[in-house]
């Protein structure tokens, strides 16, 4: 176990204060995950890093719901009182993040607590009972991260994720320490967000990638001095035509989906 406290970028983190999503823990690479769950089980465990890599995900987001007083005894009274509020699943997601991570991470869907808990028919009352929009959105936007991933290694353009060693900041994609990229779904949603205002202050220069054009002004543009937006389009225009074709179709697929859900 000692290994695993060696250059352990982590072992500032104080186990008790750690708080993150669960989407932020998925995303973590493997080495992330051994040194962060070697902090957060601690060093009188003798666990291998074989047996972190298999269960280190668990026991950092344990550590988190347990900091958020998340567990099966005060879960179900907070579930009873949101069902008495008539809230959906996209309350849940929107007002108790934490919450909903808490009810993914254990059972997969809220749908399946409500079974173990034998609440279906509270559950029936819950408006509405689809996918909670900001989920999809959530979910098309990683799709189309790891879209942009693909296409910027095919143009030879390196980098490495998130982990730019600045608390607060995880960028999509770190070209290096003064150029960062991000990836959105939209063009007005880079206006909706914190991204610049977050990233700028860290560096030289912010690229930021989107896929849906919702404005008649050019496809790549500086938005402040630091920040430039530019239309995917851009990075596949290199590529061959038969890789044009692919990748237009695998992003027209998901700016479908997209619109297919604005209100």
């Amino acid at each position: 176990m000692e290994n695993l406290y060696l250059n352990n970028r982590f072992l500032h983190i104080k186990p008790e204060e750690l708080t993150l999503s669960l989407d932020q823990v998925n995303r973590m690479s493997l080495d992330e995950i051994v040194e962060l769950s070697a902090v957060v089980v601690g060093s009188h465990n003798s666990f291998s890093r074989g047996w972190l890599e298999l269960n280190g995900r668990h026991y950092i987001m344990q550590r988190i719901f347990e900091n958020a007083g998340l567990n099966n005894c005060t879960v179900p009274d907070m579930i009873n009182e949101l069902v008495k509020e008539k809230v959906s699943d996209e309350d849940i997601l929107q007002k108790h993040p934490l919450l909903f991570d808490y009810l993914v991470h254990y059972f997969k869907t809220p749908e399946k607590f409500f079974r173990e808990y034998h609440m279906v028919r509270k559950y029936a009352h819950w408006k509405p009972r689809k996918k909670p929009l900001v989920l999809i959105y959530s979910e098309l936007g990683r799709k189309f991260e790891e879209v942009v991933g693909e296409i910027l290694e095919e143009t030879g353009i390196q980098f490495f994720k998130y982990n730019c060693g600045i608390k607060g900041c995880e960028p999509d994609f770190i070209i290096s320490q003064s150029h960062w990229m991000d990836a959105k779904l939209s063009e007005h949603t880079v206006f909706n967000s914190e991204t610049i205002q977050k990233y700028e202050p860290h560096i030289e220069k912010l690229t930021i990638i989107y896929l849906r054009k919702t404005s008649q002004l050019e496809y790549k543009r500086m938005v402040s001095p630091k920040t430039e937006l530019v239309h995917i389009s851009y990075f596949i225009e290199p590529l061959p035509n038969e890789r044009k074709i692919y990748y237009n179709d695998v992003l027209s697929e998901i700016e479908k989906k997209a619109i297919k859900y604005l209100v």
